[in-house]
C-alpha cells in the first residue's frame, strides 16, 4: 500500500529527519533529549554548502528505540516538514547520503538548495515519480523505506510510503538535476498544505484511506485547482473557503470533484 493511517510499523532501524526552524530553538533536541538515554542525531546541512544554516535546519534523528517519541512529537508539532526513513545504514553513512541531495540544479535557475523532506515535494519527488526512475531510487538509497505524514484523518495521520525497488539502477550524477516542469510545481506546491485539512475531510467522509488510487487522484485535482487560484490571483484564504464549501455542498465524491473542476476553471 502506498498510503496507510497510523505510522507504518519499522523492521528494522528507524531514522526521522524533522525540520526545527519552525519551532522555538533547540525544541526538537530538547525534546528527544528528554526520551532517549543516549541520543544519536545529525545535522543534514553539516559539511554541505548550507552549513552556516545547520543549527536551523533539518536534523536527523536516530528513534528506532523510541517510537512512541516519534509518535507523540508528531501530534504535538503537527504541520512540520519530515521524513521517516527506514534503513539499515548506520546514522553517519545516512547523513551522508541524504547529504548528497541538498544541493540539486534546478532547471532553468541553476544550483540551489532543495528541501526535499518536505512532505509536498515528497509527493511530487517520489510518490508521483516526478524525479523519473534512477534519480527516485538513487535518493531513497539501497534497502530503503520512506514514509511522510500527509494530514491528520479522524483516524489518524494519513502517511504515504516509497520503497527503493532493488531492481531499479540508483547510480546518478549529483547534484540532482530537478528539470524545469518540477520546478515550477515544487514552487507552487507547498502552500498546499491548506489543503491538507479538505483532503482529510474529503477521505474520512467518503472512506478513502484505502484507496491508492483515489487518493493520487484527489491530490492531482487539488494541485490543478491551487495554480487555478494562483491564476486568478485569488487570496489564499479565498480559494481555502471556496473549496471547504464545495467538499461541505456536495452529496458525493463525484460531485465533489465537479465543483473543485468548476471553481478551477472560472475566471
Amino acid at each position: 500500500m502506498r498510503y496507510s493511517l497510523g505510522i507504518p510499523e519499522s523492521a528494522g532501524r528507524r531514522y526521522w529527519l524533522v525540520e526545527t526552524a519552525s519551532l522555538p530553538e533547540y525544541e526538537v533536541l530538547r525534546r528527544f533529549y528528554e526520551a532517549v538515554e543516549s541520543p544519536e542525531f545529525r545535522w543534514l546541512y553539516e559539511g554541505t554548502t548550507y552549513d552556516a544554516l545547520k543549527n536551523a535546519g533539518p536534523v536527523l534523528l536516530d528513534v528506532t528505540e523510541v517510537p512512541d517519541f516519534l509518535a507523540e512529537r508528531l501530534d504535538a508539532w503537527r504541520e512540520l516538514a519530515a521524513v521517516i526513513i527506514d534503513t539499515p545504514l548506520p546514522i553517519d553513512e545516512l547523513r551522508a547520503h541524504l547529504a548528497g541531495f541538498v544541493t540539486a540544479r534546478l532547471e532553468p535557475e541553476g544550483q540551489g538548495l532543495l528541501r526535499f523532506h518536505e512532505p509536498m515535494a515528497l509527493h511530487l519527488l517520489l510518490g508521483e515519480g516526478g524525479l523519473g526512475q534512477a534519480s527516485r531510487a538513487a535518493m531513497l538509497g539501497g534497502e530503503a523505506r520512506w514514509h511522510w505524514p500527509v494530514c491528520r484523518c479522524r483516524s489518524g495521520w494519513l502517511f504515504e510510503s516509497v520503497a527503493m525497488n532493488q531492481t531499479e539502477v540508483g547510480n546518478i550524477r549529483l547534484p540532482l538535476q530537478v528539470e524545469a516542469e518540477m520546478v515550477e510545481r515544487l514552487s507552487g506546491i507547498q502552500r498546499l498544505t491548506r489543503l491538507m485539512p479538505v483532503l482529510a475531510d474529503a477521505l474520512d467522509r467518503h472512506g478513502l484511506h484505502e484507496d491508492d488510487d483515489g487518493i493520487s487522484a484527489l491530490w492531482r485535482d487539488m494541485e490543478k485547482y491551487w495554480h487555478g487560484v494562483a491564476e486568478r490571483r485569488q487570496s489564499a484564504r479565498a480559494g481555502v473557503a471556496a473549496l471547504v464549501n464545495a467538499q461541505r455542498e456536495a452529496s458525493s465524491l463525484s460531485e465533489f470533484r465537479d465543483r473543485m473542476y468548476r471553481l478551477a476553471s472560472s475566471a
